[in-house]
C-alpha cells in the first residue's frame, strides 16, 4: 500500500511541475540544467529460511485400535452382559452361551480321569498292602473278565453319548440354517406374522401373500422337523448319561473287589509289576489332558473382551444363534484417535512420518502427527490414505466423525526467500532489481513457492545481493537509487 501511494505522489508532482511551466507565458530563454533521476528505495539481502504452505483437509476420526469379538463356539445366546456404549476391561464377560454340549463332554472326561486315578489307587495305593486276605488266581481271573465286560459296556455307552452329542450338533446347525435361510429367529410363526400383515386386496399383493404362506408353510415343516430330531437326540443324551452313572456304580464296585483280589495276589507274589503301574499313569495323564480340552472347549461358551475400552457395537441378543461368521461386538480402545484422510500425490508426496497436524472439532483444537503414509492409491477415492494420531484427551470424540486438519502441504528449506512484491514479470520471465554500485541493476530470476508476503528464488540470485524492494516511478536498469535507512522507513 505505502508503494502505492508513493507511486501515485510522484505522479501528481511531476504533472504539476509540467503545468507551471507551460502556462507562464514567459518567451525568456530556458536555462537548460541537466539533474539525474535518483530513485528512493527500500533494499534488503534475500533471507535464508524455511517457507511452508498449508492446507486443510477433511477426516475421519475413528480409534487406532479396534477388535471384533468372534464366538469360537456355535449356540444359542443365553445372556448378554453389555450394551453399546459401555466401558469394559479385558477378560470382562461380554455375553453368555448354551453349553449344554460342552458341559457333557467335560462330565465324560472327568469320569473317565476319576477312573483311572480310582484304579491306580487300588491296584497300586498305599492301602493295597494291607490287604492280606486275598482269592486266588482263579478268583482274580473271574473279577479281571467282569471289570473288562464293564470297561467294555462303558466304553460303548460313551460312544454312543457322543455319537448323540454329534447328532445333536447337527441337527441344531441345520435348525439354525433354516431359521437363517427363512429369515425369522424362533418360531416359523413369524413368517406368517408378515404374510397376514400384507394387503392381499391387491394382485401384488395376493401374490406376495402365496409366496410368504408357502415360504411359512416350508419353513414350519422343516422346523418341526429338525427340533424333533433335536429333542429326541436330547432324550438319548439323557439315557446314556444315566446308563453311564449306573455303569459307573457298577465300575466302582467291582474295582473294589478287583483291589483286593489284585492286591492280595500281588502281597502272594512278593512284587508290584512297574510296567502295569507305569501303564496306569499314563492313563492318568491322558484323562487329565483330556480334561483340559474339556475345559478349554466349555471356555469358549463365555465371550470376554479381548482388550480394554468402550463397547461400539453389539451385534447379538437373547436366543439368538451365536456363530463364528459374524462378529458378536467390537470394541475399541479410545485412548488413541486416529484421523484419516486422502490427499493427491503431489500433496502426498511432500509429508513425512512425524509431521505435525492441528485437528479441529466443534470449536476445540488438537495437536497431532502424521503416523502413516499410503504407498498405493485407494481405489475408491483415487487418492492417497494418510493416517495422523491425535494427542490429548480426545475421550470426547465420536467414532466415525468428520474434523479438520490443517497441515504443512509444500516447504522450501534453507532457501532464499525475498518480498513477493520485489518480483516483476517480463511476460513470463521473472525478474528483480539489485544494488550494484548504487544502480539499479535488473536481473533474471527463477522463482519457487511463495505466499502472500514472500517468494524463494531458485537461480539469479545469491544471499550477499542487495535487492530492491519497493517500487519506484524512477526505477529502471541503471538508474542512480538512494537506499532509504531504517529509521527513514517507519512512516
Amino acid at each position: 500500500m505505502k508503494n502505492r501511494q508513493r507511486k501515485l505522489a510522484l505522479l501528481l508532482c511531476a504533472v504539476m511541475s509540467i503545468s507551471v511551466l507551460g502556462g507562464c507565458g514567459q518567451k525568456e530563454e530556458a536555462v537548460e540544467e541537466i539533474v539525474e533521476d535518483v530513485a528512493i528505495v527500500e533494499a534488503s539481502a534475500p533471507i535464508v529460511g524455511d517457507l511452508k504452505l498449508s492446507g486443510e483437509f477433511i477426516a475421519t476420526v475413528n480409534p487406532d485400535e479396534s477388535v471384533y469379538i468372534i464366538p469360537k463356539a456355535t449356540a444359542e445366546v443365553m445372556e448378554v452382559m453389555v450394551k453399546a456404549g459401555d466401558v469394559v476391561e479385558a477378560g470382562d464377560v461380554l455375553a453368555v452361551l448354551d453349553d449344554t454340549m460342552a458341559q457333557l463332554s467335560m462330565r465324560s472326561a472327568q469320569i473317565g480321569l476319576d477312573n483311572a486315578q480310582r484304579a491306580y489307587t487300588l491296584s497300586y495305593g498305599d492301602g493295597a498292602t494291607l490287604l492280606n486276605d486275598m482269592q486266588t488266581d482263579s478268583n482274580i481271573q473271574k473279577v479281571e473278565d467282569g471289570m473288562e465286560a464293564q470297561q467294555e459296556g462303558y466304553l460303548d455307552a460313551m460312544d454312543s453319548l457322543a455319537r448323540y452329542q454329534d447328532l445333536l450338533e447337527e441337527a441344531e446347525d441345520e435348525l439354525a440354517n433354516v431359521r437363517k435361510e427363512y429369515d425369522y429367529r424362533e418360531d416359523p410363526e413369524e413368517i406368517m406374522d408378515y404374510a397376514d400383515s400384507i394387503d392381499k386386496n391387491t394382485l401384488e399383493g395376493a401374490a406376495e401373500y402365496q409366496a410368504a404362506l408357502a415360504r411359512y408353510q416350508a419353513a414350519a415343516t422343516l422346523d418341526a422337523q429338525w427340533s424333533a430330531k433335536v429333542d429326541g437326540y436330547k432324550q438319548a443324551i439323557d439315557g446314556c448319561e444315566q446308563a453311564l452313572e449306573e455303569l459307573q456304580d457298577g465300575m466302582n464296585s467291582t474295582y473294589e473287589t478287583y483291589s483286593q483280589t489284585a492286591t492280595s495276589t500281588a502281597i502272594t507274589n512278593g512284587e508290584l509289576r512297574e510296567e502295569q503301574k507305569q501303564v496306569s499313569q499314563n492313563s492318568i495323564s491322558a484323562a487329565q489332558l483330556a480334561v483340559e480340552q474339556a475345559q478349554e472347549g466349555l471356555d469358549t461358551y463365555v465371550i470376554t473382551a479381548a482388550i480394554s475400552g468402550v463397547v461400539e457395537n453389539v451385534n447379538i441378543k437373547v436366543h439368538d444363534f451365536a456363530t463364528s461368521s459374524n462378529p458378536a461386538f467390537v470394541i475399541s480402545n479410545k485412548d488413541t484417535m486416529v484421523a484419516t484422510y486422502y490427499v493427491s500425490e503431489d500433496v502426498r508426496n511432500t509429508f513425512s512420518v512425524g509431521q505435525e497436524i492441528e485437528v479441529e472439532k466443534d470449536g476445540e483444537r488438537y495437536l497431532g502427527e502424521v503416523i502413516e503414509i499410503g504407498g498405493t492409491i485407494d481405489t475408491t477415492t483415487g487418492l492417497f490414505k494418510i493416517k495422523a494420531g491425535i494427542k490429548g484427551d480426545v475421550s470426547g470424540m465420536l467414532s466415525g466423525t468428520k474434523v479438520k486438519v490443517t497441515t504443512d502441504t509444500y516447504r522450501a528449506e534453507n532457501a532464499l526467500i525475498i518480498p513477493y512484491d520485489a518480483v516483476y514479470y517480463d511476460g513470463t520471465q521473472a525478474y528483480v532489481y539489485t544494488v550494484v554500485d548504487e544502480r539499479a541493476k535488473k536481473t533474471n530470476v527463477t522463482t519457487g513457492l511463495y505466499d502472500v508476503e514472500n517468494i524463494v528464488i531458485t537461480e539469479g540470485l545469491t544471499k550477499d545481493d542487495v535487492v530492491i524492494t519497493t517500487w519506484s516511478a524512477q526505477l529502471r536498469e541503471g538508474v542512480a537509487v538512494s537506499v532509504k535507512e531504517p529509521e527513514q522507513i517507519q512512516e
